[in-house]
């Protein structure tokens, strides 16, 4: 995951990231600031998802599940899951099931440490909380296994994204393509490349029931050979999903190539839509020749230049609560983030044809690299900062952006 999001120059980026930014030296518009929930205690941080209560949950890398009251500050480990931290692999995604109110049940997905020796395994499993508030803990006995597969050890991108989907009450899975970064054009027009082939679980987005299942109006549940879980191909390092409930926008933040013409993306979602990797990049560019365009396949909802480093890391539409919030011309608009350039972007978006403009500058200077964008209950943008290269330092922080005139 680290490696997929930091990429080339990766020296660079690892030695800024080591050193502690001054929260001074965040650049923000006027009125709006950015406030540390939590610090380096929380080791390694990776994903955050709130619960009814407003508490904000989050793993981190190496196997932790922290509860954050994000008012008072208050927090502690709820329990921790053993998993296999090598490499970029670890304890990523986590998503609360619509009813964990009630049910107390949380999803994660994480590399299991069975491994076979040359592999990775990847694992989505079900897990059940016992007590409430400060009180919360997992149980450890609890563990459901919903998803199981395995990659190569020493190959890219793991994906690692979750969506429990509250309308659809399915959970929207990212998996990454596996293949090596450097091998490119021995595999960009390979039909049966791993991100192309519906036979195989990677470089793809998933879609499950909350019981692992395969539900019955996917895409791919009647295409021969094709494995039913598979609801959009084509992906390399496909990372945060978001719902927009008022628009039904599913979006997915996703790493481009490395070229210097490649793009980051943020793609909308379709049912069994192709988004073209490795055979195309960008607006269905072919890999090869990065001219000619290949034609059925989904062009980037919105993107941006890659250049000399980019790595898209979240995508969400603002919603404001039904007080406070952000000012107007921020509603119904998008927020995503860049982990490599340590910054937050907004561009509007067309409330008519859902079509989004240029983008602006909203926070720069992030003293740690955003591997996660949330909106909070609270109508403030939230992030999980990650400082380090396989290791914690003093920037992994949980912080949010509020606004206060």
């Amino acid at each position: 995951m680290i490696w997929s999001l930091c990429r080339s120059a990766f020296l660079a980026t690892l030695l800024a990231s080591l050193l502690p930014t001054a929260a001074a030296d965040v650049k923000l518009p006027t009125g709006f600031t950015r406030e540390v929930l939590a610090g380096p205690e929380l080791k390694e941080p990776m994903d955050l998802t709130f619960a009814p209560d407003g508490a904000a949950w989050i793993t981190g890398r190496t196997g932790e599940i922290w509860r954050l009251e994000p008012n008072t500050r208050e927090k502690h480990q709820v329990g921790s899951i053993a998993t296999d931290y090598s490499g970029d692999r670890g304890l990523h995604g986590l998503a609360l099931h619509p009813d964990f109110a009630r049910n107390g049940e949380l999803f994660v997905f994480y590399h299991a440490t069975n491994r076979p020796a040359g592999k990775y395994r990847s694992r989505v499993s079900r897990w059940t909380v016992e007590g409430t508030g400060p009180a919360a803990r997992l149980n450890p006995t609890s563990e459901t296994v919903l998803l199981e597969f395995d990659g190569d050890e020493g190959h890219q991108h793991v994906g690692g994204g979750l969506l429990a989907h509250p309308v659809e009450r399915v959970l929207y899975v990212t998996t990454g393509d596996n293949n090596v970064i450097w091998e490119l054009k021995k595999y960009c027009n390979d039909p049966e490349n791993r991100a192309q082939s519906t036979a195989d679980l990677r470089g793809k987005v998933l879609r499950i029931g909350f019981d692992g299942s395969a539900p019955v109006d996917n895409p791919h549940q009647k295409t021969p050979g094709a494995r039913p879980e598979v609801f959009t191909r084509g992906h390399r390092q496909p990372w945060q999903l978001s719902f927009d409930r008022p628009t039904g926008l599913l979006l997915l933040a996703e790493n481009g190539g490395d070229e210097l013409d490649d793009v980051e993306e943020i793609n909308r979602l379709q049912p069994g839509g192709n988004y073209g990797w490795p055979k195309a990049f960008g607006n269905s560019l072919e890999t090869a020749t990065r001219t000619n365009r290949v034609e059925g396949l989904q062009d980037p909802w919105f993107k941006y230049a890659r250049n000399n480093g980019g790595s898209c890391s979240g995508a969400l539409i603002y919603r404001a609560p039904a007080a406070g919030g952000f000012p107007e011309r921020f509603r119904g608009g998008l927020f995503y983030s860049d982990y490599n350039r340590k910054t937050v972007r907004f561009a509007p978006v067309d409330a008519t044809t859902l079509t989004p403009g240029a983008s602006e500058s909203f926070a720069q200077n992030l003293p740690g690299g955003p591997v996660s964008l949330r909106l909070g209950p609270d109508g403030a943008l939230y992030l999980v900062e990650y400082g380090g290269w396989f290791q914690s330092t003093t920037n992994d922080t949980v912080s949010r952006i509020v606004f206060r005139p």
